[in-house]
């Protein structure tokens, strides 16, 4: 299956969530928890290396930048990410805010804890994309659960 089209507005991900198999994402406050220490320590570490050579209204002005740039780069990629999939046989068929649906394989899988699923899914004409789950971002622990099983089964088949 490649890319299709399914007209739905943007604010209907909820209607997708109608098959026990698909599920809808929301955002993850895990996740966004984890980008803000990120931002924060990366603009710490370009204040302090700006600050030792060029003074502290330079160190501030580089931290700031490397805040704007780092948080564009991090919403960037937040409304790239799925809106809701649906578990198939050997990958996910996944949609996006504007209602495009895509099947990709799952190829690998890292597992952290019972917190944060990574998937690597490759579609059938392209590039692989990394996909991150956290569990806090769907409604139920078993969805998070069968995902991570059928993960780690589909990424076994590709060792």
């Amino acid at each position: 299956m490649t890319s299709a089209q399914i007209l739905l507005p943007e604010t209907s991900a909820d209607l997708l969530a109608d098959s026990p198999r698909r599920h809808t994402l929301r955002p993850s406050l895990f996740l966004w928890g984890a980008t803000a220490a990120f931002v924060a320590v990366g603009a710490a570490s370009v204040f302090h290396c700006m600050a030792a050579y060029a003074g502290l209204f330079s160190g501030c002005v580089a931290a700031l930048t490397v805040i704007a740039a780092l948080a564009t780069a991090a919403l960037g990629g937040e409304r790239r990410r799925p809106v809701a999939f649906e578990i198939g046989q050997d990958g996910l068929t996944t949609w996006d805010r504007a209602g495009n649906a895509q099947y990709r394989r799952i190829t690998g899988c890292a597992q952290w804890s019972d917190r944060l699923l990574a998937l690597i899914l490759v579609p059938a004409k392209g590039h692989p994309a990394s996909f991150l789950v956290a569990a806090d971002a769907l409604a139920n622990a078993s969805a998070f659960r069968e995902l991570a099983v059928r993960a780690r089964r589909c990424a076994q088949e590709h060792l």
